[in-house]
């Protein structure tokens, strides 16, 4: 059985960052590249139930020379070799949810596979947006949040547990081929061991260009698509001041300002003879309104 990783290069949410200008980009010197948390948990999820030797996992990922870096973490992680598309005439700019996924759907078809693995969101947008087009694009069946999955005895047929709100599950089956995309945390992956980190840096990685996929650049790249313009932040919110009290006099009306609100009455509890006792309780409740006056009650 093949199986196609689809898998993201990300910034590390971690590390420090600034931006380059306030409205534009990220300074990306300094910051470390990862492999998108979901994409790991799939290929952890998917080695849990179909192991080494049952099914053959193919980690892909289009981006520049720089992607090798997590292929090879995916490599040391339990994928058995890695696809790396790119071309000249793609850009870095040129990160496009559909862009990706036309390009992900003919390499897949170009190579060949039963069922396609991606992470359900990335760190970086969370739109979710590529394995639903990938699916699309590939006319495959497509399963999303999923947590669990395990295969028939004639390989056929999937069957996965879907993660819904409020701690909830939906058992879906579907037909191979099929796109599932799984939600972080649905696996743990493991640590990889320095043997299989080391054999992992040795390890080739095939790398196409469009035509190497079946692609010319009008195919994935179009005038319609959306370009970035400005970005204007949200006016902060003013914090709102209560309502000053004009009986208080000009030093605890400032007190009140500073403060966020009026001068603070201190309390206690109340000592001495019950007489005493009793006739502070009865003030204390006539000053908050709680008592009223013999002359008040009448006028209400």
């Amino acid at each position: 059985m093949r199986i196609a990783l689809c898998v993201k290069q990300e910034l590390d949410a971690t590390g420090p960052f600034s931006l380059t200008e306030e409205t534009e980009s990220l300074d990306h010197a300094g910051l470390v590249h990862i492999v998108n948390p979901a994409d790991l948990a799939a290929l952890a999820l998917v080695r849990g139930v179909l192991p080494l030797g049952v099914a053959k996992v193919t980690a892909i990922s289009v981006g520049p020379k720089s992607a090798e870096r997590i292929l090879r973490a995916c490599l040391a992680s339990g994928a058995d070799e890695a696809v790396r598309v790119w071309d000249g005439a793609l850009t870095q700019g040129a990160y496009e949810g559909d862009m990706i996924a036309r390009v992900l759907a003919s390499t897949i078809s170009t190579l060949g596979f039963d069922l396609v693995l991606c992470g359900s969101r990335g760190l970086c947008g969370a739109s979710g947006y590529v394995g639903l087009a990938l699916a699309e694009h590939l006319d495959f069946a497509q399963v999303c949040s999923v947590s669990y999955l395990e295969l028939s005895q004639g390989q056929d047929v999937l069957t996965v547990h879907r993660r819904l709100d409020h701690g909830d599950r939906e058992v879906v089956a579907c037909k191979l081929p099929a796109v599932i995309t799984v939600d972080e945390g649905a696996a743990d992956a493991p640590y990889a061991s320095l043997p299989k980190v080391l054999a992992a840096e040795r390890a080739e990685i095939r790398v196409f260009d469009l035509a190497g996929v079946g692609l010319k650049l009008s195919d994935v790249k179009h005038n319609s698509s959306g370009r970035f313009l400005n970005y204007t932040p949200p006016r902060p919110r003013t914090k709102k001041s209560p309502a000053l009290d004009t009986s208080l006099s000009p030093m605890q009306m400032m007190q009140q300002i500073s403060g966020g609100g009026g001068p603070k009455k201190s309390s206690g509890p109340v000592e001495g003879e019950p007489q005493k006792v009793a006739a502070a309780i009865v003030r204390f409740l006539i000053t908050n309104g709680i008592l009223l006056r013999e002359s008040e009650e009448g006028a209400h």
